[in-house]
């Protein structure tokens, strides 16, 4: 998350709000200074290179930087129906990660900003060591104030995260089933459905 992005979200907006506001305001902007412009412009060509220099470059300079990826777009999560699981009777999410995985390290802070805005959701991070090193992993989470343990790679573990780091289980209230996501189908989308429920 940028500056810009976190400034969104610090006003209260939905975590897919603070991604696509930012390009709407650059591209409005862009498109609104091109109008007052576009008067003192004189030919067809130096107006459409206006609309395309300052209309529009803006917005795709910054999409260039700052990408919405497909998890910004759809919840794309996963259900699992695990044989030892009993019915959550409040809501939580589980990161899995490993020590010293450098996307797992990147998790953190959004992890973090989820945390904060939802104090009551259970977080916990469940990093995979079998001789519980934590690496930076660990390091982070103290720094962030967020619970962690050490678990080994159980035949459950494997079906949530199917190898892939890190992975997020939502056990939702009320439900058995739990939604799962990896680091690629993780985003806006889910962080949402995450804070709705």
């Amino acid at each position: 998350m940028n500056s810009f992005e976190e400034l969104v979200w610090s006003t209260g907006a939905s975590w897919q709000m603070s991604v696509f506001l930012p390009f709407v305001i650059l591209l409005f902007l862009g498109l609104i200074t091109t109008y007052f412009l576009f008067r003192k412009v004189g030919t067809k060509i130096q107006k459409r290179a206006l609309i395309g220099i300052i209309g529009l470059l803006p917005a795709a300079l910054y999409f260039a930087f700052f990408p919405i990826y497909h998890s910004d777009l759809k919840n794309d999560y996963r259900k699992l129906n695990l044989n030892q699981y009993s019915i959550p009777t409040q809501s939580s999410l589980e990161v899995m990660t490993l020590p010293n995985c450098p996307y797992c390290i990147e998790s953190i802070a959004a992890i973090a900003r989820l945390k904060k805005r939802n104090p009551k959701l259970k977080i916990q991070f469940k990093i995979l060591s079998s001789n519980k090193h934590g690496g930076h992993v660990a390091s982070l989470l103290k720094k962030s104030q967020i619970n962690y343990s050490f678990v080994n790679n159980t035949k459950n573990m494997k079906k949530i995260t199917g190898g892939s780091f890190p992975s997020f289980a939502f056990y939702k209230k009320g439900q058995s089933s739990i939604m799962t996501w990896d680091n690629n189908t993780f985003g806006s989308c889910a962080l949402d459905y995450i804070e709705s429920n």
